[in-house]
């Protein structure tokens, strides 16, 4: 009886094993699990945070970025945003479909003594991981624009295009933007019926140099979507902090071209007139 019994046990602990170690085979050969993105989730929050809080103190990411975005951010040229910050949360998220491909934009705020900001971050997502898809665009709060989408890919470049009145706006722009000075960008935008304090920048920064034109896209006659790269200088910082914008140019083949709207990397075809106006 003893025998049979220890026979039993024995037959028991060999049956466990056996499932256990097909178990485990079935585990490390399984494919990975597909991830839902159709679900009201933010997949790129945590690789938003991260990246803002080493875009701010400019540093190096080690999260993936894609083809021509230098995962140094600000560390060589512009050195970070030199602002004490309190606080980097989450903000927002949107997510959209463009070309077939999946784009989730996080709006993270920045909570600095000095003044606070949103950063705009567009992710795309070729699998698995998210993938930072353009420069961070750095936003004042409430004025949050439509959600970024892709680098403009296989669009015709019209840099050699683009004339010298545009080009001297943009300075104007960025300049006005940095300080937040409303008069200007109500002027540049030749907004009539709005006053300067409906139009709002930053403040407390100035433009270190003139933008860099990245790319350009014709919309119609005379109305462009340029991307510029602008390095605003914090006050009392020894360097800049680098941004993308898309701005809506209109009346680009005249001596007196308008920037009519501006938003995040990517949000150039759904700009509208005025957008940026506060009511």
């Amino acid at each position: 009886m003893l025998k049979i019994r220890l026979w039993a046990l024995l037959g028991s602990l060999l049956l466990a094993a056996s499932f256990g170690v097909f178990s485990t085979v079935a585990w490390l050969t399984a494919d990975p699990p597909v991830i839902d993105f159709s679900a009201a989730r933010p997949y790129a929050q945590g690789h938003a945070l991260a990246i803002t809080e080493s875009w701010i103190n400019g540093r190096t990411t080690t999260l993936p970025v894609a083809d021509g975005i230098d995962p140094k951010f600000n560390e060589s040229a512009s050195g970070g945003a030199h602002r004490t910050v309190k606080s980097i949360s989450a903000f927002d998220w949107r997510r959209e479909s463009v070309n077939g491909r999946l784009v989730e934009t996080q709006y993270v705020l920045v909570d600095a003594v000095e003044s606070d900001f949103v950063v705009v971050l567009p992710f795309v997502f070729d699998g698995p991981t998210p993938v930072l898809a353009a420069y961070p665009s750095i936003q004042p709060t409430r004025l949050v624009g439509p959600p970024p989408a892709l680098e403009y890919q296989d669009v015709a470049a019209l840099l050699d295009q683009i004339p010298a009145p545009v080009r001297e706006r943009l300075d104007q722009w960025g300049a006005a933007y940095a300080t937040s000075d409303g008069s200007t960008l109500r002027d540049l935008a030749d907004d009539t019926a709005a006053t300067a304090e409906m139009y709002r920048g930053l403040g407390g920064f100035t433009l270190v140099a003139s933008p860099e034109i990245r790319s350009a896209v014709q919309v119609s006659q005379g109305v462009i979507v340029v991307r510029a790269r602008f390095i605003f200088l914090p006050q009392n910082a020894p360097a800049g902090i680098t941004s993308d914008f898309d701005l809506l140019v209109t009346a680009s083949d005249t001596t007196k071209p308008r920037i009519v709207a501006w938003g995040a990397p990517g949000s150039g075809p759904a700009l509208q007139p005025y957008q940026n106006r506060s009511r």
